[in-house]
């Protein structure tokens, strides 16, 4: 009987307790100290906290059987999450529930037999699966189909050996090992049989992918069908499942594990709430010196769309000559504006004048780093000129972004300088990691392209 994802998640978790569990009582066989109530207390806060941390690495055994060096790290940084939470549960609670050598002992043992049972898991599929390589062929001699048959090589460890590629055309390049054309399937077939077929020829030539497939199934061949959107823009793709229902998601971000969110959303917290503790008698002396220059309010507030595309308020410093206006009557700054005042110009040129979104990262409308958010109308006239901008949407917006850093700020009057930002968020947002955001945050400081268009 095969068993759903959710089994093997709840299967595994289970093994895990076990395994956490036998470590504890070994160790307390060896290390009898500590009062009983303690000890109890302990082996709750243990296993309680494994069950929290479980969640943000779900392994599935299709994780376990395919990159070993992937399983290592997997393991390692689940070890460093729960370590870090259970140590921060003892540090909060009674010392006394505590005894030192029974929780690091303990700790250390369950990773070792965590991480022994995930290794011999791993090389007896290895093993059982390296016993015999299927042949396979590959067709569509294009730049999908060459990293599919360099990928199959790279990792044997797929069970899967890739006899040639079959081209519409032949390659000059032998890398590719182009052994015939794409009528040829049944030819190459009665020379040297096959076991599987990966078709990588575009969507579009619907009718050669059927007759390869139903060639293919005469032969008692397996075909496999590999997406191939050709001509469209490069986007990250990921293959699910509704229940039943196969599922080809577009786009993917990092962003949408709960583990990336969790870290993304603590640094921000963390980090707003130090910076306006520690800015706070600068902003302070900055409002001041708002009110001697000019008059009007010290803070300039809009709207501005969120995440999803919801509105939220925004907050700056105000840097322009005080004049009420309508939020749909708000135009972009350009180079030498008269509305600017002195003051005002030095805060945009250093981005002094977005202090006060730490406000708005604290609220969760905002995230330190992310797409910059746009007036309300400006979104709608880009909205319609391109059709992935409102992708940027799928995140929150940022004080700072990588299309900033890369000097994409100011004006959006060409289809180069809208198209430049757009494309420079959407690619922050599909290849999101914590230390892309720490690296743009340096960008900010000391990054010679951010201070391009700051005006």
């Amino acid at each position: 009987m095969r068993l759903r994802p959710r089994e093997i998640h709840l299967l595994i978790l289970s093994v895990d307790l076990f395994i956490l569990n036998v470590s504890f009582f070994l160790v307390r066989l060896f290390l009898d100290e500590g009062d009983p109530e303690c000890l109890k207390q302990l082996l709750i806060i243990l296993n309680v906290s494994y069950v929290v941390v479980s969640p943000i690495f779900v392994e599935n055994l299709r994780d376990l059987k395919s990159d070993y060096t992937k399983m290592t790290r997997s393991l390692i940084r689940r070890f460093v999450y729960y370590f870090a939470l259970t140590s921060l549960t003892l540090l909060f609670s009674d010392r006394t529930v505590c005894p030192k050598h029974q929780y690091l002992t303990t700790v250390s043992l369950f990773f070792l037999l965590k991480f022994c049972v995930s290794s011999w898991f791993f090389f007896r599929y290895f093993f059982k699966t390296h016993l015999y390589l299927k042949p396979t062929i590959i067709v569509g001699d294009n730049k999908l189909g060459t990293q599919l048959q360099d990928y199959f090589i790279t990792n044997k460890y797929l069970g899967i050996k890739p006899i040639g590629l079959l081209a519409d055309q032949p390659s000059a390049n032998p890398d590719k090992n182009v052994i015939g054309s794409v009528e040829d399937f049944q030819k190459i077939f009665d020379k040297r049989p096959f076991e599987d077929a990966f078709i990588v020829l575009p969507l579009s030539r619907v009718d050669t992918i059927r007759n390869l497939i139903a060639v293919a199934e005469r032969n008692g061949v397996r075909p496999h069908l590999v997406p191939n959107f050709a001509g469209a823009h490069e986007m990250h793709f990921k293959v699910d499942t509704l229940g039943d229902i196969p599922l080809l998601q577009m786009r993917t971000f990092p962003l949408e594990t709960y583990a990336n969110r969790f870290l993304k959303r603590a640094f921000d917290i963390v980090f707003s709430s130090l910076m306006l503790l520690l800015l706070l008698p600068f902003g302070l002396i900055i409002a001041i010196a708002i009110k001697l220059t000019s008059k009007g309010p010290v803070f300039f507030k809009t709207h501005r769309l969120g995440v999803t595309g919801a509105p939220f308020t925004i907050y700056k410093f105000r840097t322009m000559k005080y004049q009420p206006v309508q939020a749909d009557q708000l135009q972009s700054t350009t180079a030498n504006d008269d509305r600017i005042s002195r003051l005002g110009k030095i805060l945009r040129k250093y981005s002094l004048d977005e202090l006060p979104q730490l406000v708005n990262v604290l609220t969760n409308d905002m995230s330190i780093v992310g797409p910059r958010p746009h007036r309300i109308n400006l979104n709608k006239t880009l909205q319609q000129k391109m059709g992935p901008y409102m992708m940027r949407h799928t995140i929150k917006p940022g004080i700072t972004g990588w299309a900033q850093v890369n000097g994409w700020r100011g004006p959006t009057e060409t289809k180069m300088q809208y198209w430049g930002r757009t494309l420079h968020d959407l690619w922050y947002i599909e290849h999101w990691t914590f230390w892309l955001d720490l690296y743009i945050m340096l960008l900010t400081l000391v990054g010679k392209k951010t201070r391009q268009n700051a005006f």
